[in-house]
């Protein structure tokens, strides 16, 4: 049977990347044919190109038809004229290990989509569509309030299911109810990420599991084959706080550097760390795995940060983004693998921090992942039966 896959996989995001390639390669071990589609929205464009020009209408793009050759310059005056942006040059060398990822590691279709059109027009066939993981139904963005992220260019007749969709926050815009409820309705099966999104998706009135995220579809030897055999000799607290500006992030990381006379290292998306003794600007997916690997500790805002910190058994507090209400996915997990202390809204002192027990952990990460992958392979095998 063969299975396509529509997801976030290629936006210069460590989750993103990894969360994809767990997914299609726990489908390729169970037989199944798998192709990511390789869907680009304009809105998704990568921000490290400086010189891509994406503008798909008005006078100027107009004008650009007869002048190509001019597009490298509006692009890069677009991209600078965005506030933040300027300083996207710091992270220029972030690419290289992405596109790497993608071209080594993650199986796409030939075609690249912009649109949904594009999809309509070359349509990647397949017997099953699976909306993948990461916040592609989060329409407090634009993802949420995309279409071919729910498989709006499926044939009718070809079954479409998600597995560990996310909506990012626990609610969806009140405007966006009806357009979200219209789109569900095409899903033969609906499995989100977090609690919080199997309670949307039954307040329109559907039915929905939850299950862990992709990367769980695989264990630690998994991660740690892709991985440098050579280990960072220095010790270290990472710290990998999205926004960088988390007073709680930074009391900690301060307090247990000064106690344990560790450096801190930073690894940064869209800025740098001011109190780091390192910025790593340069990580793709794999070294992001590998500084979290040899971390002595690890302090972040990120979902995949703690994932990671969770495989390699790293003593971890998880912090929301600052003033962000989008925490709904690292609560949930949290409280699934009893680390509810583990999350810390404001700030934490150094004489209430809690060791983790891994023991613990480990067992209910297995069993939690045993149902996870029963849930996709009983609906994939019910499909399968279905066209016998």
């Amino acid at each position: 049977m063969q299975i396509k896959t529509i997801t976030c996989h290629d936006v210069n995001n460590y989750g993103a990347s990894l969360q994809a390639y767990a997914l299609q390669c726990f489908l390729q071990r169970n037989g199944y044919e798998v192709e990511i589609i390789d869907y680009l929205p304009i809105y998704k464009s990568d921000r490290l190109n400086f010189f891509e020009y994406n503008r798909t209408s008005g006078k100027l793009f107009t004008i650009l038809k007869y002048v190509p050759f001019l597009k490298p310059l509006v692009g890069l005056y677009d991209h600078l004229k965005v506030p933040g942006h300027i300083t996207d040059y710091k992270f220029i060398g972030r690419k290289k290990p992405f596109n790497l990822f993608k071209r080594n590691h993650l199986k796409c279709s030939n075609l690249t989509y912009r649109t949904l059109e594009d999809l309509q027009k070359n349509l990647p066939l397949a017997d099953v569509y699976i909306a993948g993981s990461d916040q592609i139904w989060n329409s407090v963005g634009f993802n949420g309030r995309d279409s071919s992220y729910y498989c709006a260019f499926a044939p009718k007749n070809t079954k479409c299911i998600s597995y560990a969709a996310s909506f990012g926050a626990s609610y969806i815009p009140q405007d966006q109810s009806e357009f979200v409820s219209k789109q569900l309705s095409r899903f033969y099966a609906i499995s989100t990420r977090e609690r919080s999104g199997v309670e949307i998706v039954e307040k329109l009135g559907y039915n929905a599991t939850e299950v862990l995220d992709p990367v769980f579809l695989l264990d630690k030897d998994d991660w740690e084959r892709l991985c440098s055999d050579e280990h960072k000799k220095e010790k270290y607290i990472l710290v990998y706080d999205l926004d960088m500006n988390h007073p709680g992030v930074k009391q900690l990381c301060l307090g247990l550097a000064k106690k344990n006379n560790w450096k801190i290292y930073s690894i940064n998306d869209f800025r740098e760390c001011p109190y780091a003794d390192y910025n790593i600007n340069n990580a793709g997916p794999i070294e992001f795995i590998e500084w979290i690997r040899d971390a002595q500790y690890v302090v972040c805002t990120s979902f995949h940060g703690t994932a990671f910190s969770i495989f390699f058994h790293k003593q971890f507090y998880t912090f929301p983004l600052y003033h962000g209400k989008n925490h709904a996915r690292m609560v949930d997990f949290l409280h699934k693998m009893n680390l509810d202390n583990h999350f810390v809204k404001e700030q934490i002192e150094l004489s209430n921090l809690k060791a983790i027990d891994f023991e613990i952990v480990d067992k209910l990460l297995a069993y939690y992942r045993q149902n996870s992958k029963q849930w996709l392979l009983t609906k994939l095998k019910d499909l399968a039966d279905s066209h016998e």
